[in-house]
């Protein structure tokens, strides 16, 4: 690619450049002349085999790509976006964040992270809509009046409260989506070989040892803590699912149009309304009676793509951050996250 092609012309100058310092010290017999050059010309070779070694390693076949594509190898089903394809690792990370269908992890298959949200939240989001309007409904005698909004209250509330939980991590997952497309297109293809050349020049060397580190901590740590956090979570696998929400939301249309069928039959008779009264609250008792059990089971799943989808990335960019500042050492530079500097 251009820009690894850029690098190499710039390693062969700096080369030439740290010979022509190390000639003109010997010419004009100044020790700290020579002592530069030498120097110069030390780093060159250095950059040069360090240049031969990414490209070696971080190419289509490259060494580390067949590692990571063989550690990979454990996750399957996918299909990778074109940008992607020279990276199992990372091409899965995509996927199971935000890919269509479902992956396999150890032979079992599973859910991305996006569809487990959008699957319960659309018809969570039904059945909230569909309980709001039954919970308005009032009924109004002669003597006395009531509506049912403070029976459906304490099921409401807990179910808005997961409908806006899982819209923030939907958010969270797109992120994600994003995130892994722009390291597939930025981290190998650019920052590399940006790094190599800022590398190669003396007054940026250490500017590129850390960006260099960041597109390795990128292309290969990040993505691969993606294939751990699959491993570690398809152990906790959850069944709750629409299938669920969609019983309940029938139960709740049945409800609503049997009490509105009743309204629409009520004459206002004293013994009518009585017999309404008593319909109605066994109605809704039954409807309610079914929701412990099942905001418990929602509860659970909640819980855990929370986890899935929040708790484990922000443990990938821990790892990630590590070895970034780790490799930094190695290529002759520090990285330091200020607060989030790991010791």
């Amino acid at each position: 690619m251009l820009g690894y092609d850029i690098a190499i012309a710039m390693v062969a100058i700096m080369i030439s450049v740290g010979g022509m310092i190390l000639g003109i010290g010997y010419a004009l017999d100044d020790k700290k002349v020579k002592e530069f050059g030498r120097n110069e010309l030390y780093n060159s070779f250095i950059n040069a085999v360090i240049v031969g070694s990414l490209i070696t390693a971080f190419s289509a076949n490259g060494l580390v790509t067949s590692v990571i594509n063989g550690l990979a190898s454990g996750v399957s089903g996918y299909s990778c976006p074109s940008q992607m394809e020279y990276s199992s690792a990372l091409c899965f990370a995509y996927n199971y964040a935000v890919g269509v269908g479902y992956v396999s992890v150890n032979g079992a298959s599973y859910p991305t992270l996006i569809d487990s949200v959008l699957e319960v939240m659309v018809p969570l989001s039904l059945l909230y809509s569909g309980l709001s309007l039954l919970s308005s409904i009032k009924l109004d005698f002669v003597v006395v009046s009531f509506g049912l909004n403070g029976a459906f209250t304490p099921v409401l509330t807990p179910i808005r409260y997961a409908i806006d939980v899982l819209s923030a991590t939907l958010i969270g997952v797109e992120t994600q989506g994003v995130l892994l497309q722009f390291i597939s297109m930025t981290a190998i293809p650019i920052l590399l070989p940006v790094g190599i050349v800022l590398r190669t020049f003396y007054f940026t060397r250490r500017l590129g040892g850390t960006i260099m580190a960041i597109a390795i901590g990128l292309f290969a740590v990040f993505p691969m803590t993606y294939v751990l956090d699959a491993n570690l979570a398809s152990a906790y696998s959850n069944s709750f699912g629409s299938s669920n929400i969609n019983a309940l939301i029938t139960s709740a249309q049945n409800t609503q149009s049997s009490i509105l069928g009743q309204l629409s039959a009520y004459k206002g008779a004293l013994g009518a309304a009585i017999g309404l009264v008593n319909y109605v609250t066994g109605l809704v008792n039954a409807l309610i009676s079914n929701f412990a059990q099942f905001l418990q089971s929602l509860e659970d799943y909640v819980a855990m793509l929370i986890v899935e989808a929040v708790f484990l990335p922000v443990f990938s960019v821990i790892l990630t951050v590590i070895s970034i500042r780790e490799l930094a050492r190695v290529l002759g530079s520090e990285v330091n996250f200020g607060r989030l500097y790991l010791v």
